[in-house]
């Protein structure tokens, strides 16, 4: 009878070698990253193109956030540029933005095929589906900070306002709007890809849902302080990145459970002996033993 060891063992030698033959020289990584490099850089370039070619759209819909804060708040509602080729560089940046979000998909797919080589073939299944997923979930980061944070934040910073003879009213430039958003909409982005990264980690036996279960309290510590690095320095934005982080962390949990339990399920049988018909079994189809007949 094969023992579990030995089936083990087999099992191992074959993914081992599996592998062994995708390995490739030092060089030959480089050759590939640079190669995946440039179709991740011309990808968003291409969907930087087709943005700047609606900047006017893109710039009403970049600043409807802001402009319907300020109407709300009763100020001044223009925005303003310091310099001669401000206009123009900021038509430029939110091109590029908008590259990064429409070009995100190629971005991640590159990433995938470099590497790809270095995972087994059941995992190499799992490239479009990481593929959409986390496309959705930088996407979906960055409509949650655009329709629900941006506005509160605003609002916020804004309503500091001072009326009266001795007034306090903001001086808006592009510049500075332009930095401030981006650097939310990343944020929320990035933050969101949590579910994917923890559900793929999971699914390769890096993390299971007991580790993250374990590391609750210093997950719920870190959203804060990303939330701090991350935000600007006012506690509302700070919390609405950080609340949203302890939510996909729990989500992660959820995700890697059933992950985990699938594939320790499918080890358990695997590691099972044949119940019948097979070598050793003592089912229909197992040999009699010797000096006894059929």
């Amino acid at each position: 009878m094969e023992t579990r060891e030995a089936r083990e063992a087999a099992r191992e030698a074959a993914r081992e070698a599996e592998l062994e033959a995708s390995r490739a020289p030092f060089m030959e990584h480089l050759v590939e990253l640079r190669k995946r490099l440039w179709y991740a850089i011309l990808g968003v370039i291409g969907a930087a193109l087709v943005c700047g070619l609606f900047y006017e759209r893109l710039y009403f819909f970049f600043t409807d956030p802001l402009y319907d804060t300020l109407e709300k708040l009763h100020l001044d509602v223009e925005l303003k540029f310091r310099t001669l080729t401000g206009a123009f560089m900021f038509h430029f940046k939110t091109a590029i933005i908008g590259g990064v979000f429409f070009g995100i998909p190629v971005v991640l797919y590159q990433v995938w095929q470099f590497v790809a080589p270095g995972l087994y073939s059941t995992e190499r299944k799992m490239a479009l589906p990481f593929v959409f997923l986390s496309s959705a979930c930088f996407i979906g980061g960055g409509l949650f900070a655009y329709y629900l944070v941006l506005p509160q934040a605003f609002e916020f910073l804004l309503d500091f306002n001072i009326e009266g003879a001795r007034q306090l009213k903001p001086d808006l430039t592009i510049e500075d709007y332009l930095g401030f958003t981006t650097k939310l909409l990343l944020a929320f982005g990035l933050v969101f890809e949590m579910p994917v990264a923890i559900g793929f980690f999971s699914a390769i036996g890096l993390v299971t849902h007991r580790g993250l279960i374990q590391w609750w309290r210093w997950a719920v510590v870190l959203a804060f302080v990303v939330g701090a690095l991350l935000t600007p320095p006012d506690y509302i934005t700070q919390t609405m990145l950080a609340v949203p982080l302890i939510g996909l962390y729990g989500l992660s949990i959820g995700i890697s459970y059933l992950i985990t339990t699938r594939r320790e399920a499918s080890q358990r049988d695997d590691d099972e002996p044949p119940a019948d018909g097979g070598p050793g079994g003592d089912g229909p189809g197992a040999e009699p033993p010797a000096g006894e007949g059929a």
